[in-house]
């Protein structure tokens, strides 16, 4: 059971309304409709599991929610002679804690049939927004966080538990080389990776040139994405403090549900990679 309202305060955003008939091609909706709630029970049947948490972090950090807002136009002021477009969002008493939330969807559906049973939400309308944004929300009015799916799931993503997700994701698959993996190219070429990782990169002193490409060993099925690299330094500094760093940085870019592996320039398959594919990465300057 809840109670609904609406925050106080609007919310500044220059946002369109998501159409009622939203594609499920479009943004990652196949994902919320249907992977959400997969990896939600995975996690929730074995939340010991760190990978398991890891994926779960990760999809939680790149989702996008319907949320009810209400919108207004602020009329002209002295102190603000501009009219401005303003949404209000709405806020739910989530009774298993008591605490005050901003409900969300993963579809449609689901927030209809939320509206339907909350008549005093009637005025409210769908708006599509991130996680980061939502959560951002939450954090301005001091609201404890979102409500995912209230009335069919209710997850609770609290404060906390973002500030938590953000150090446990993404999942950094560090690998030995000298394992027997068979690599392939990625195409097309994925550049905005490549640009994210190269950002990263010119932070990392002793790496000298990275590739990228998909590995997997060979008595696998599947390739996955791997970012190789000429590091000069202690192996155990690379994987204490280069692996990850590059993992976060590549997160974004890669597909849901995918890790990156990430590894040193080392043994066969490291020097077949340096031979027959091209650096993305090379460190340039007096400082190399």
């Amino acid at each position: 059971m809840m109670e609904t309202e609406s925050v106080k305060k609007p919310m500044m955003y220059k946002l369109t309304p998501t159409p009622n008939n939203v594609d499920g091609d479009q943004g990652i909706m196949s994902f919320r409709k249907s992977g959400f709630n997969q990896r939600l029970q995975s996690f929730m049947d074995q939340p010991m599991d760190p990978e398991l948490e890891h994926k779960f972090a990760a999809a939680l950090l790149e989702m996008k929610f319907y949320a009810p807002v209400q919108t207004g136009r602020r009329k002209a002021s002295a102190k603000q002679p501009q009219p401005a477009f303003t949404l209000s969002v709405a806020v739910t008493t989530y009774l298993a804690d008591g605490q005050k939330y901003i409900p969300v969807f993963t579809d449609l559906t689901k927030m209809q049939t939320f509206l339907a049973g909350s008549p005093n939400m009637v005025p409210f309308r769908s708006f599509e927004f991130t996680s980061k944004e939502l959560m951002a929300e939450a954090d301005q009015f001091n609201l404890s966080g979102i409500l995912i799916n209230p009335g069919d799931q209710s997850f609770p993503l609290t404060r906390e538990y973002w500030d938590y997700i953000h150090k446990v994701a993404p999942v950094v698959a560090s690998k030995n080389l000298d394992d027997d993996f068979m690599f392939k190219l990625i195409n097309p070429t994925p550049t905005k990776l490549q640009a994210a990782l190269s950002r990263s990169l010119k932070h990392v002193r002793k790496a000298e040139a990275a590739w990228l490409v998909k590995l997997k060993p060979k008595d696998d099925q599947n390739y996955q994405y791997a970012v190789i690299v000429d590091y000069k330094g202690k192996p155990e500094n690379f994987e204490a403090k280069v692996s990850r760093k590059l993992a976060i940085a590549a997160h974004r870019y890669i597909p849901y549900g995918a890790d990156i592996i990430v590894g040193r320039l080392t043994g066969k398959i490291g020097s077949e990679i340096k031979h027959d594919v091209d650096a993305f990465y090379k460190r340039s300057g007096w400082l190399s």
